[in-house]
Formats: C-alpha cells, structure tokens, sequence
C-alpha cells in the first residue's frame, strides 16, 4: 500500500468512526491521513467538524484555518470558522468570516443567519433584525433565522413577538430542536405558567431524559409552589446522575420553599461536597442556616459565596441583604457598592446601600444614599421610613415626622411605619411641652 492509498484509507475509516460516534478516534484517524497528504483541504474541514462535535472550538478553528490556506474561497469552510469563533466570543473575528462570505457569494443565507445569533451576542439587536430581514430575501422560510431572532427579541424584552416566530418555526419545522424548551423559558419569562408548563411538557415528550429541560422545568414548578412535582422533576436527573449537583439544589429549594430546613441543609451539603463552587449554593445553605438562627455560621457561607460570586445585579442583591442578616454589614456594603455601578438607576440597590451605612452608623452617607433611592423612586415607603430613622438618630425631629408622615401616605397599614410615628408624635409632644415649661419658668435674677 502506497502512501496516498494509505492516507486515504485512514480518511475512509475516520468517517466510519464519526457516523458511529467514536469522534476522539475519528480525529486520530483524520490526522494521520493528513500527515500523510497535508494538501487535502476537505480532510481538514471534516477534521474541523469532528472537534465541533466534541466542543474542542480551539482545535476545530485551527483546523479551519489550515482548510481555508489551501481552499481560500470556500464559504463552507468560512461560515463553521465564524460559527466556532462566535462560541469562543472572538466577536470581531466572526463577524469579519461572515462579511467576506457576503462579499464572496451574497445568497449565501447561513452568513446572515448566523450573524443574528452573534449580533445578539453582541448586544446588537438592531443589527440582528437586519441580518434577519436580508436572511428572509435569500431564503424566505428559513425556520433557523426564526429561532435565532427569538433569542434577539427575547433578550429585549418582547416576549409576544419572540413566541410568534418560534410558532412560526414549528409550522415550518415541527421537529425543530429545543422550540418548545425556548417557548416555555419566554412564556415563564412573561408570567405565563400555564402555557409555559404545557410547552415544557411538549419538550419532555420528545426527549424525556433531557436534563436540563427537567432542572430548568423544576426551578419554574418550585417557583409556581408545585413542590411534588417540582421534586419529582429533580430526582428524575437523580436516577440518571446521582451526583448532579443541579438537581440537589433543587431539591434543597423545595426543602426550604417547605420549611423543612434540616432537609435543605442536608442537600446544599451535598452540593458543596460534590461541587464546592456551584452557583448559589453557599448562599442557599447561609440563608437556610439563617432562618434555623444559626447566624455565625451563616455568615462563613455566604462569605465563601462573595468569593466568587459573579455581576449578576439580582444575585448580588439577594447576597448583600442576606450578608446584611448575617451581621456582615462591611462586606454588604461592598456588594451594594458595587450592584450600584453596575446599575446606577436601580432605587433598590441604592436603597439598601443606605441601610448599610446607616447599620454602619455612616449617617450621612446612609442619609444620601435613601435620597438618592427616592429620586429614582418617589413611592417608595421603606426609604422614607429609613431617612425618617436616621433622622430620628441625628435628632432632627421636624425632619423625621415629614418623611415618616409621607410613608404612612403611601403606606398606611405598615405596621412598622405607624410605630415610628407613634413614637416621633410622643417625642414631639413631649418636646413641645418641654418648651412651654421652660417659656413660663420665672426669670432669676
């Protein structure tokens, strides 16, 4: 057997290889043909498909390249080199394969579909809907152009229009993947449980054993306070991976949500152990610890989260009040420092800023910070309650009832702002009286 005969029997048996899912041998095979005759650009571009299946992004680019240096004007070639680099969030680089794709052969539809997904990406929506437009005069029923702008149309909030083209794309495509899973996520972003339960339960149907589906689908039922269902749905995941530290949290979720605490902390443990770094799970466990009164420890947890908690403004939100709880008041305060740069027009985050300060005993500062919460939010009763507070504490009584008495307005069966007037109107009475004493007592010579 000669050389080349050699290289492509390597090449014949790594596509045998793929079809039967054996891909980390496929790629051997295909590099050893490759070695053998590296001028083979297809042999490359299959080499670059294998690492596409396995997630291997960074050999499949490399992969691309060296396909690309042989066949420059393959747009094939060009439009898996864009797509790969758009999941590497090499941007800029994907977007510059799709443009010369463009220029090479403008009724190349897959380099405006996939410019959707990466304007989207990039934040970019406007630009995506364009992509969208173009993509429809090449190919007017595309349902993949459909599914991409969704995900554009649900990151701006437009929820109506996102679900009609995903139903768009089951009239065109019924067995389109992950429709229904998206429809479910959009309805339950809207509010709608109902239709967004039906539509989990129509991905389940096609695949039953899918995961996430289950874990994305028990956090929704826990949230609805269908807790056996929602249990259900996680020890489903269990049966198939015992360890999967998704599904315990679950589980501790519905443990909690139920009060039965020892039974949330016993499986936030068991996320730990299995994954100590796992999303929200020191959190879960220090909130759990909390409301068992269990402070101290509470607060080693949820430090253990600050370590590595992520700019997520409603997890850093939930974190700094929870610190706040666990008598953390230093460490909260730096949370809330930063939630309020990241969303300086959020009263929440301002607002609690305030009550950090004010735990603090940084009057001022706390003072400041409830201001700035109520220029953002005039109706805001909690923040006039608190800048009635610390104008109580300064001793600046006239101040305190005038912030008190336009919370009890906007509140007026808050039990805790009523107290607080109760209280200003004692200290008023009695201050006044006061006066009046002194205005009549004789003057000594």
């Amino acid at each position: 057997m000669n050389d080349w005969v050699k290289a492509e029997w390597h090449a014949e048996r790594a596509g045998q290889l793929y079809l039967s899912g054996q891909f980390e041998k496929a790629a051997r095979e295909f590099r050893c043909a490759i070695e053998i005759n590296p001028y083979n650009a297809s042999w490359y571009f299959d080499l670059g498909l294998t690492f596409d299946v396995m997630a291997d992004f960074d050999e499949a680019v490399t992969a691309y390249r060296q396909a690309l240096a042989l066949e420059p004007g393959d747009v094939e070639v060009h439009n898996a080199l864009g797509v790969d680099l758009m999941h590497l969030m090499r941007y800029a680089e994907s977007l510059e394969c799709f443009e010369r794709i463009e220029q090479a052969d403008p009724t190349f539809e897959p380099s405006y579909c996939n410019r959707i997904i990466l304007y989207t990406e990039m934040g970019e929506h406007e630009q995506a809907e364009i992509m969208f437009y173009l993509a429809r005069q090449v190919e007017p029923l595309c349902p993949r152009c459909l599914y991409n702008i969704s995900a554009s149309l649900y990151e701006r909030g437009e929820f109506r229009r996102a679900i009609a083209c995903l139903e768009q794309v089951l009239e065109i495509d019924p067995d389109h993947p992950h429709v229904h899973v998206r429809i479910a996520e959009t309805c339950w972003a809207m509010g709608d449980f109902a239709k967004a339960r039906n539509s989990y339960l129509a991905e389940l149907a096609d695949a039953p054993g899918d995961m996430e589906v289950l874990l994305d689908f028990g956090e929704m039922l826990t949230e609805m306070g269908l807790f056996d269902e929602a249990g259900e749905k996680f020890r489903r995941v269990l049966e198939q991976v015992p360890d999967n530290p998704g599904a315990h949290f679950g589980l501790g979720m519905v443990a909690m949500r139920q009060g039965r605490l020892y039974a949330a902390e016993e499986q936030f443990r068991l996320v730990i152990k299995i994954d100590r770094r796992y999303h929200g799970s020191h959190q879960a466990l220090g909130e759990t610890l909390l409301r068992m009164g269990r402070v101290k420890p509470a607060g080693v947890h949820l430090l253990a989260e600050l370590r590595h908690a992520d700019d997520d403004p409603s997890t850093l939100l939930g974190l700094a009040q929870l610190l706040i709880e666990a008598q953390k008041t230093k460490q909260a305060n730096a949370v809330l420092r930063k939630l309020v740069a990241l969303q300086p027009e959020n009263p929440h985050a301002e607002h609690g800023l305030a009550v950090s300060y004010l735990l603090m005993n940084e009057l001022d500062d706390g003072i400041c910070h409830c201001r700035r919460a109520l220029k953002l939010q005039p109706d805001y009763p909690l923040a006039l309650y608190n800048l009635a507070q610390a104008h109580l504490q300064k001793g600046q009584i006239p101040r305190a009832r005038r912030y008190v008495s336009k919370a009890i307005t906007l509140s007026p069966s808050d039990q805790q702002i009523r107290a607080l007037a109760g209280r200003l109107g004692v200290i008023g009475f009695w201050n006044n009286l006061k006066a009046r004493i002194f205005r009549r007592r004789p003057h000594r010579k």
